[in-house]
């Protein structure tokens, strides 16, 4: 496999100390499962703050009487805190270790989520600009912790978390209305989600606790500094940053949007909340079998062809008859959302150190989630403007159509095809 180890200089000269692995042992295999359990625990919260407020968003703009240009950023914000906090990513996990990053951004991520208790429009934006935040570093450092606690299996756990992202995604899409008509509030609906993120923070503290002090330091410390520049200069730093960024556009534009396109055309927020939920869970066992697929040669070019395909089948459907085969749709979209784990796979696999492998996840996912902000926004503008959803779901298409191209040249670029 290709990486960036060949085509990007570290900007300091010395080589890296050889990381010792640790004798086995009782002791040492437990803490490789707790490592494992926490890992899992993380990866089930990157996606239940923000699909739970979009199953929400209708409930929230009448219970807040919030402003049509709040509800057109909402979907949004949490791609802007991806790019923006995703960004010093690198940074922090120098400075402060990888292990405690994701220590500082999972309490950022639950005081987030309680915030939005609060019933008024500054808390929604303000816990969700600091939970998000904090989801920005744990999905930039998973690949890292991945690739640095696993080395020899980076596709399982990779597979493994990216599932278990899917299963919280749909989970919360699924359950968040009439969890919110349980407790009374959309507000409170919310806010229920930081119970998961406190979990995930109890268990990852363990882990820390267990850790020998070194283990910070070896995904981030002063000898794997990588110029961001320089990765961005190569082939693959440019296209894995593209295609990191069309997949997620695509992506939060469903995952925003998609409640109100099918509620706007009279469908009940219930029934809408679970097809977004149908589009989510396809990838749960889908995701195994995508990643174990390209790990022969040539079938990575193949597994992104697909995903493609399907998501421009899914948008199609969405776009000529939203509501006649919702669940169709929703299928096709959920297989093209794979792209996902794809790309996911394809960084933790890349470079020749953790610290190789963080600037490459840092500069796709800051960049990457910059360019994704487009969607949801562009889809809630376009909707404002038209009144309607042609115009939305066309744009999409086209990205759609972008995000085939990228894969092709990507598989090319990794000696596939």
């Amino acid at each position: 496999m290709s990486s960036v180890s060949s085509s990007v200089p570290s900007r300091d000269s010395a080589p890296a100390p050889p990381v010792t692995a640790a004798p086995p042992g009782p002791r040492c295999a437990r803490g490789a499962w707790l490592t494992a359990v926490a890992v899992v625990l993380i990866a089930l919260n990157l996606r239940l703050g923000i699909s739970s407020a979009s199953a929400l968003l209708e409930a929230l703009r009448t219970d807040l009487a919030l402003p049509s240009a709040v509800a057109a950023l909402l979907p949004t914000l949490p791609t802007l805190c991806f790019a923006a906090a995703g960004a010093g990513t690198g940074a922090l996990a120098r400075r402060a270790g990888a292990e405690r990053a994701v220590l500082l951004a999972l309490a950022a991520l639950t005081a987030g989520l309680a915030i939005r208790a609060v019933p008024a429009v500054w808390a929604l934006l303000a816990g969700t600009a600091l939970g998000m935040s904090g989801l920005a570093l744990c999905n930039v450092l998973l690949p890292t912790l991945v690739r640095t606690h696993f080395p020899g299996r980076t596709g399982l756990l990779t597979g493994v978390y990216t599932t278990t992202l899917a299963l919280g995604a749909a989970a919360a899409s699924a359950v968040s209305v009439p969890l919110a008509d349980s407790v009374g509030s959309p507000s409170l609906g919310l806010a229920v989600w930081a119970v998961p993120a406190l979990a995930a923070l109890v268990v990852w503290a363990a882990v820390r606790a267990r850790a020998p002090r070194a283990a910070d330091g070896s995904v981030g410390g002063p000898g794997g500094r990588i110029s961001l520049r320089a990765v961005a200069r190569t082939r693959l730093g440019a296209l894995v940053t593209v295609y990191f960024g069309l997949q997620a556009l695509n992506a939060y534009a469903v995952v925003g949007w998609l409640p109100s396109l099918l509620s706007g055309q009279g469908m009940s927020e219930g029934a809408a909340g679970a097809v977004l939920a149908v589009t989510q869970a396809v990838g749960i066992p889908v995701s195994f079998v995508v990643l174990a697929a390209v790990k022969g040669p040539g079938r990575l070019r193949g597994a992104f062809v697909g995903v493609s395909l399907a998501m421009l089948a899914g948008f199609t459907g969405l776009l000529l008859a939203p509501v006649a085969l919702p669940m169709v749709w929703a299928v096709l979209v959920g297989l093209g959302m794979c792209s996902f784990p794809l790309v996911l796979a394809v960084i933790a696999q890349s470079g020749s150190s953790p610290a190789e492998t963080t600037a490459l996840s840092t500069l796709s996912q800051s960049l990457g989630y910059l360019l994704a902000a487009l969607g949801p926004l562009a889809v809630g503008l376009l909707h404002g403007a038209t009144g309607g959803w042609t115009a939305p779901m066309a744009a999409l298409l086209v990205t759609a159509a972008a995000q085939l191209v990228a894969g092709v040249l990507l598989s090319r670029c990794r000696g596939d095809g």
